[in-house]
């Protein structure tokens, strides 16, 4: 027996916004980074490099979020996604009032994750070679005789930094939003949807709703 069949209107919208995603991403790093912290795991190197580099993301979607909300506000009819992320920071910043100060937080650690953001993603390799004549004992001389492999990049990547840079990140975006005059739920990925039911129609009518 053919299961029984309607006619309806179906409607729907989404707002998809990929820098709520990425601030998800950056708290459970950030959390995961506070939990092996307490209970003395590895790898949490690893993962402030994860963490620090999805903040720089997340800063530059939120600059880009903002100069997209601006434009069609009217408020940045110059707005270009594509241009360099310190034009665009300009645009946003200058649309929104907010002073840019790269000399001290928040602003200073958002510039500092760019430059980790830029040093990991266009890396090159690096050469180093020590050739000197050293006294000590025979313990600190066989320290010594270790090769450094840290590429510097490591520094910025400690619990502490990630803590910070993340809090710095919200505070920004708090600004941000507060200045753009919009309501949070403004900013937040969402859906609806809706069936208006207009007849019955024959079983046998072949179904046209996309296959999942």
């Amino acid at each position: 027996m053919s299961e029984e069949k309607i006619k309806a209107r179906v409607t729907k919208s989404a707002r998809v916004f990929v820098h709520n995603d990425l601030s998800s991403a950056v708290g459970y790093f950030a959390t995961l980074i506070e939990e092996k912290q307490k209970a003395g795991s590895g790898g949490i190197l690893i993962d402030g490099m994860v963490c620090m580099t999805l903040i720089a993301f997340t800063f530059e979607a939120n600059v880009n979020f903002m100069g997209f909300e601006m434009e069609k506000a009217g408020k940045l009819p110059n707005w270009k996604e594509r241009d360099p992320f310190n034009e665009k920071l300009k645009k946003v910043f200058g649309a929104l009032s907010i002073p840019i100060e790269k000399d001290k937080r928040p602003h200073k650690t958002m510039e500092n994750t760019k430059l980790l953001r830029d040093t990991l993603a266009h890396g090159k390799p690096e050469y180093r070679e020590y050739d000197e004549i050293e006294i000590g004992t025979h313990a600190e001389i066989d320290w010594r005789s270790g090769a450094d492999l840290l590429a510097g990049w490591q520094l910025e990547c400690t619990p502490e930094h990630v803590a910070e840079a993340s809090a710095d990140l919200d505070e920004l975006w708090k600004l941000m939003v507060e200045q753009s005059g919009l309501d949070l739920w403004d900013t937040i990925t969402r859906g609806e949807g809706g069936i208006e039911f207009i007849e019955h129609v024959d079983p046998n009518t072949p179904s046209t709703v996309p296959k999942r």
